[in-house]
């Protein structure tokens, strides 16, 4: 790999980092909202223009607006109007179905609602998990994050040097088994270390909490291995459209949804989960 495209690399994710860190410091504000909206309408975009879907306009009005305003309505008293979004979104794009049904073959709308289901219900996921506990919320967060780019990152570092026999060489040639299994130790090493740390603040602050070690490992490795599955998913998809990145303005990422392809199966679980268990509990 050539080193200034490394460079570029290193330096696109720290200005990621940066980004990522002012929104968490910001977490109890309507910035994490704000921000997860705006990223599921990036990635919406990306998603309807490599499926060639911009064309149809009202399709493309509604799964925009339902992209941006999902993540926005989560918490408080307009989180009841969550259905009525979603389902006037489904009506737009029936609607435009039926409009350009000579046009507009049956797996192009199956593939619009399949975005529209899949992408701004995992970025909303992030607003869940953040209020899903008073006291915990942002440690989750953190956690559900870290889950699916860690294990991203320690896949690509450790297949970079060491990866030699293919994971899935007709999906994505670079990943490979040992860049996968590098992936799943990189997430069991940040998940006990962060909840170490976690564990000794709230310590020093008076607060006792219980972790459930081996929950911290079993779901450490399930994120890995989702976040695995999301970004092969999204590799299909561009194998099958014949491209490279959904798009270009992450310098040496791609797109935006080619960086939060990982996170797509990762928020979603880790929702569902903190909402089923007592992941830290109180003592």
């Amino acid at each position: 790999m050539p080193q200034g495209f490394m460079v570029t690399r290193l330096i696109t994710a720290a200005i990621g980092v940066a980004i990522a860190l002012l929104v968490l410091l910001l977490h109890n504000t309507v910035v994490l909202p704000i921000a997860a909206g705006v990223i599921s309408g990036m990635v919406i975009y990306e998603y309807l223009r490599v499926n060639k879907l911009l064309r149809y306009h009202l399709t493309t009005i509604a799964m925009m607006i339902y992209a941006l305003m999902l993540p926005m309505i989560q918490v408080g008293m307009i989180a009841r109007y969550r259905g009525m979004l979603t389902i006037c979104a489904v009506i737009c794009v029936l609607f435009d179905y039926v409009r350009h049904q000579k046009k507009m073959p049956e797996k192009t709308v199956f593939c619009a609602l399949t975005g529209m289901f899949v992408i701004p219900p995992a970025m909303a996921s992030a607003v869940t998990i953040n209020n899903a506990h008073e006291q915990h919320g942002l440690a989750y967060l953190v956690l559900a994050l870290g889950g699916a780019w860690i294990a991203d990152s320690g896949a690509y570092f450790i297949g970079t040097f060491f990866g030699k026999q293919k994971l899935c060489p007709a999906i994505s040639p670079k990943k490979t088994i040992a860049g996968f299994v590098g992936g799943i130790v990189s997430n069991i090493a940040f998940f006990i270390i962060f909840c170490a740390v976690y564990l000794g603040i709230m310590t020093k602050k008076g607060i006792a909490v219980n972790i459930n070690w081996f929950a911290v490992v079993m779901l450490a490795m399930v994120c890995a291995v989702l976040g695995t599955l999301g970004d092969l998913a999204a590799s299909t998809l561009k194998r099958q459209l014949g491209i490279k990145d959904f798009g270009n303005i992450m310098p040496g990422h791609g797109g935006v949804f080619d960086r939060f392809d990982s996170v797509l199966l990762v928020l979603p679980f880790f929702a569902a989960f903190v909402q089923a268990t007592n992941f830290f509990e109180l003592a």
